[in-house]
């Protein structure tokens, strides 16, 4: 006869019976544990859909466990690169500030990619200020040294 754990068992009946539509084996496994006198017939039947839930379960938590450690390393490679960025456009903005000829050319390059529709139309608005302060040559322009 299969030995049946019966908390385990318990805790799965109450947890499908929880369910808006639980699918076949959930049902069965409901009705089999509900059952009173189960036949030798029924305990195995039983044994054999627990273990499956079991293998079940376990899929499920290795399954979570790998999606958290994908999106720890995706977070890691993400919180790099903004890093990397931020230390790129300070170590340019300091570049802009002291040398005239670092001004022109990064001028010309935002003026490049401004006009290129590389900045979604979204994004315009939150870097217009900055991007019309470094496009304007005129004499009213900020001065970035």
């Amino acid at each position: 006869m299969a030995t049946i754990n019966e908390d385990y068992l318990d805790d799965l009946v109450k947890r499908f019976k929880g369910f808006k539509s639980p699918n076949e084996t959930q049902e069965l496994i409901i009705l089999l544990g509900e059952k009173d006198n189960r036949s030798d017939d029924d305990n195995r039947k039983l044994w054999v859909l627990l273990n499956a839930e079991k293998k079940a379960d376990q899929l499920a938590k290795a399954r979570a466990d790998a999606r958290r450690l994908i999106d720890a390393e995706k977070g890691k490679e993400r919180k790099a690169r903004t890093r990397r960025m931020m230390i790129l456009a300070s170590a340019v903005e300091s570049a802009i500030k002291q040398d005239s000829e670092v001004e022109t050319l990064m001028r010309q390059v935002i003026q490049k990619v401004d006009d290129g529709g590389y900045i979604l139309d979204r994004d315009q608005e939150v870097i217009k200020d900055t991007l019309e302060a470094i496009l304007d040559t005129s004499a009213n322009a900020p001065d970035f040294r």
